[in-house]
């Protein structure tokens, strides 16, 4: 059997110059956003509509609700754009994505797989909101034992009376539930 050298240089770099052409987009993207723009990693724009994030009907899973409000934290934002992502279960990549609109009452839902962690950090679903005029990112924390904030979602949501600035949680066998809500402000 004779060595053929060039066709597997052929193939490396074929396979070389189409995962450049993968990256092409998404460092467009990224550049587009600016560097600064995206606080946390696993964000990518996803386009379908999808509330229901789960892989598995048998593990555990959480159910995140809550409203969107303006700068003053008394009124709700019909049709604001909602987009969430985590770590899936048992993995270090972000295959979890989800995207809702609110409805007229500023309300959203979904639901998902419980999301993995980083080590030494707490479960997190980030969230990207957005409508004609603003666009913020937060992150919502929670382990078995409740859920919390960071710091960074306490100062931009101070707007929040606090019994919505914090979120509540409760769980029932294989389900958390989560109520999350979100100010759309200019900070």
């Amino acid at each position: 059997m004779e060595k053929n050298y060039p066709r597997r240089l052929f193939l490396g770099k074929t396979l070389l110059a189409a995962t450049g052409l993968i990256c092409v987009p998404t460092g467009a993207i990224a550049k587009e956003l600016g560097s600064n723009s995206v606080p946390f990693k696993g964000y990518s724009s996803y386009t379908d509509l999808k509330t229901d994030l789960r892989t598995s009907f048998l593990g555990e899973e959480v159910s995140v609700s809550g409203k969107i409000y303006d700068v003053t934290g008394k009124t709700t934002i019909p049709n604001a754009l909602i987009e969430v992502w985590h770590l899936s279960p048992e993995k270090q990549v972000y295959k979890h994505r989800g995207k809702m609109f609110t409805d007229d009452d500023g309300s959203y839902q979904f639901i998902t797989d419980w999301p993995n962690r980083e080590p030494g950090k707490q479960h997190r679903i980030y969230f990207k909101v957005s409508n004609a005029n603003n666009a913020i990112f937060t992150e919502l924390l929670f382990s078995e034992f409740g859920a919390n904030i960071s710091g960074n979602h306490w100062e931009k949501n101070q707007c929040l009376t606090e019994d919505l600035r914090f979120p509540s949680y409760t769980t029932f066998l294989n389900r958390s539930s989560i109520q999350f809500n979100i100010a759309l402000t200019n900070i």
